[in-house]
């Protein structure tokens, strides 16, 4: 009998699993705010490689401290809020190539929008470089680097409906803002950073 039980409460929470998702047009080319560098608006447009992470969170309004006014640095910042925040990476995207702004990627599926096809928050995290990842792309970071996030209420579908639906469309206008890519901090100055807090360590142990 519980054997049964169990087996039963396994099926069910895989059926919730299978039916929490959703998905969305990464396409800004219709809108009006896209990916800049340095500062936003339209003579700050970017044109050239882009990386982009999306990162997702089941809540109705986006967090304090992720669409921070952007300035040396405030990528870095940003991120590190968002997973604080509870984000969810959904999608790694390097590679891609930004015109104007703006770029275009068919669907993201988002396997952890809950519930499924609902309004979420997403977070897009950008960088200007040909890195894998924010990671690497922070590993790798020179004076020509610039990365920045911004998160905004979206609209997605059920991507597992039938017949399968359209996918909403980029709703990054209702942040109000472009995403800005600012100068990240490079390798060197996490380095003196760590060499720093490691020096403060070992001066309050002997004291």
């Amino acid at each position: 009998m519980k054997r049964l039980v169990l087996t039963g409460i396994a099926t069910f929470a895989f059926a919730l699993g299978t039916f929490a998702q959703g998905a969305f047009q990464l396409d800004n080319s219709q809108g009006t705010y896209g990916f800049t560098v340095n500062a936003a608006g339209s003579a700050n447009w970017y044109s050239g490689t882009l990386g982009v992470e999306v990162w997702e969170l089941n809540a109705a309004s986006v967090p304090a401290g992720i669409n921070i006014t952007p300035a040396p640095g405030s990528g870095a910042t940003a991120y590190s809020a968002m997973v604080a925040a509870g984000f969810k990476k959904e999608a790694t995207l390097p590679g891609l190539t930004a015109s104007a702004a703006s770029i275009s990627v068919s669907q993201v599926n988002m396997p952890d929008v809950s519930p499924a096809g609902s309004q979420v928050v997403v977070g897009l995290a950008a960088w200007n470089t040909a890195a894998t990842s924010w990671s690497a792309m922070l590993s790798s970071s020179d004076a020509n680097t610039r990365a920045g996030v911004l998160a905004f209420l979206q609209p997605t579908v059920n991507y597992n409906s039938l017949p399968p639906p359209t996918a909403s469309p980029l709703n990054m206008d209702s942040a109000g803002t472009d995403l800005v890519m600012m100068p990240v901090p490079e390798p060197s100055t996490f380095a003196l950073a760590g060499l720093g807090a490691a020096a403060l360590l070992i001066f309050r142990r002997r004291k």
